[in-house]
């Protein structure tokens, strides 16, 4: 039972900085500028939705037995709210008795009935959809576990299933067009392309990495090149009149690319790696959101921070903690970096105890403690020779690893161990885990360009081939538990991960994404599954 409005991923949080003025250094050692710029770049093709109703097949195993996906939950995240129901309240009346008299006959009926007849409030009842006297919420459905028990009582987050969080009215996956500079929104309900948003003032910034919170309101986006991260609101209820015009000035599409500066959805810009020379290989990759400060009775978590990483001209590699305005709050540097060292941290995600997971290409792992930004590094040999590439967290918060040598790794973060679950033959590239423990990783070559794992059994359970994929790199997860795969080739596939049957969004340039694209990866995290 619920007896609050149904969530709209609108949570209340301070003003968000957009500064202006060109983009300002930073030095190696930790500091920052947010800024806005006015560069105006070219425009793109729109994008098209293809549907294929063609089943995914090719299955092939690489132990002995048979693996089968496992879990109990949903990895969608929503909470049902049913419609008002209605109670009414009847006395009942007895049998009329009659009494004859010697003279007239009358009749008299007694009716019985609740003492409310005779005066005073009438008793609450629970499920009317009014909160009475003695009740401490009342929203008149019949659901026990959402904000709103069936007893009228007000149901702790974390009993709550989806962990309170509601219904999402919107999902989006943000698609960075690695070779136009370009981030795409891309509804993924409709299919459909939304908005289209230059990332940074460098033309030529070779976007990324992209991140999305636990509630889908900002995306985060990791230039390469420009040496910087910018973030995005998704709805215009989070963007800022700027120009103070009385409407929101934003990209509707493809075609419709506003000047850097002048989409009023894009919230900052923070130069982190300005001295990068150009150097891709330097440049900023990991991205990570975290959560904190959940309100008891809507559930909304109020403060979202933004981790990031980038490489050093010295093989050392910092990390940043930031405030949801782009301000550090803390950071961390190793020294010394990797076993490739011509490339820095690779991949990055946070974890339900808010620490910072951070993966290089070949290795090493790395754990930050978000409360001292203290750091753990595993450097095993493991790593570099599976070629470890993209990385995930399953629920229970341990790495997950696709190796571009053709092996799938996990880490056991209670026992700090390695294991090696098997080889597919190709390249494994992104992943993400949903919340039915099923592993899915984007692969050039082998048997199929989409691996199936189940991270409960540690088996590689298949490996599925996509019509017409030609070089997939990024795997994610909508909020209907869908699986996204990303392909160079300019495209997106949706695929159902019961049936394998896809669809695909056309019309991207360039697109390199494998990370937490719709925020799939932190509500694994975030919320009760």
């Amino acid at each position: 039972m619920r007896n609050l409005p149904r969530l709209t991923c609108a949570l209340a949080l301070p003003a968000l900085l957009v500064g202006c003025g060109d983009s300002g250094t930073t030095s190696e050692s930790g500091t920052g500028t947010a800024t806005m710029g006015t560069t105006s770049p070219g425009t793109t093709e729109p994008g098209t939705t293809a549907v294929t109703s063609t089943p995914t097949t090719s299955v092939s195993g690489t132990d002995s037995g048979t693996a089968t996906a496992t879990g109990t939950s949903n990895p969608t995240t929503t909470a049902s709210t049913g419609e008002p129901g209605t109670s009414t309240t009847t006395g009942s009346t007895g049998d009329a008795s009659t009494s004859a008299g010697t003279s007239t006959g009358q009749v008299s009926a007694s009716s019985g009935g609740d003492s409310s007849s005779s005066g005073g409030p009438p008793p609450p009842v629970c499920g009317n959809g009014l909160t009475e006297m003695g009740e401490e919420c009342d929203d008149g459905d019949q659901v026990d576990n959402n904000a709103c028990s069936n007893a009228c009582k007000l149901v702790p987050c974390d009993q709550q299933m989806g962990g309170g969080m509601g219904m999402f009215d919107f999902s989006y996956i943000w698609i960075a067009n690695s070779g136009q500079g370009t981030v795409s929104k891309v509804d993924t309900m409709m299919m459909k392309e939304v908005g289209r948003y230059y990332t940074d003032p460098v033309v030529g910034s070779s976007p990324s990495r992209t991140a999305v919170n636990v509630d889908g309101r900002y995306a985060a986006v990791a230039n390469r090149i420009a040496g910087s991260v910018t973030v995005f609101a998704a709805t215009e209820d989070d963007c800022k009149d700027t120009n103070g015009n009385g409407k929101i000035d934003t990209s509707t599409g493809p075609n419709d690319i506003k000047p850097w500066g002048q989409d009023e959805c894009m919230l900052w810009n923070l130069k982190v790696n300005p001295s990068n020379n150009n150097n891709e290989q330097k440049g900023p990759r990991p991205l990570g959101w975290d959560f904190a400060d959940q309100d008891p009775i809507t559930c909304e978590y109020q403060t979202h921070t933004l981790w990031m990483g980038w490489y050093g001209v010295n093989s050392e590699a910092y990390f940043w903690h930031l405030d949801q305005n782009g301000t550090k709050l803390g950071e961390t540097t190793v020294p010394v970096w990797g076993n490739k060292n011509a490339w820095g941290p690779y991949g990055g995600a946070v974890d339900k105890n808010h620490d910072f997971w951070v993966a290089g290409w070949h290795g090493p792992l790395v754990r930050i403690n978000h409360a001292d930004y203290s750091y753990k590094m595993w450097n095993d040999p493991m790593l570099n020779t599976v070629s470890s590439y993209g990385m995930a967290l399953d629920k229970e918060g341990d790495p997950w690893f696709g190796g571009c040598g053709g092996s799938t790794v996990t880490f056991n973060a209670q026992n700090e161990t390695f294991t090696n679950i098997g080889s597919t033959g190709g390249c494994q590239r992104g992943l993400m885990v949903d919340g039915k423990n099923r592993g899915w990783i984007a692969q050039n070559g082998g048997g199929g360009c989409l691996i199936q794992v189940d991270t409960v059994a540690n088996k590689i359970v298949a490996q599925h081939q996509l019509p017409g994929c030609q070089t997939v790199v990024g795997v994610s997860i909508d909020i209907e538990g869908f699986v996204w795969v990303v392909d160079q080739g300019g495209k997106a596939y949706k695929v159902d991960p019961d049936t394998l049957q896809s669809q695909t969004v056309t019309g991207f340039v360039g697109p390199y994404t494998y990370s937490d694209m719709t925020g799939a990866g932190i509500r694994l995290q975030a919320i009760p599954q």
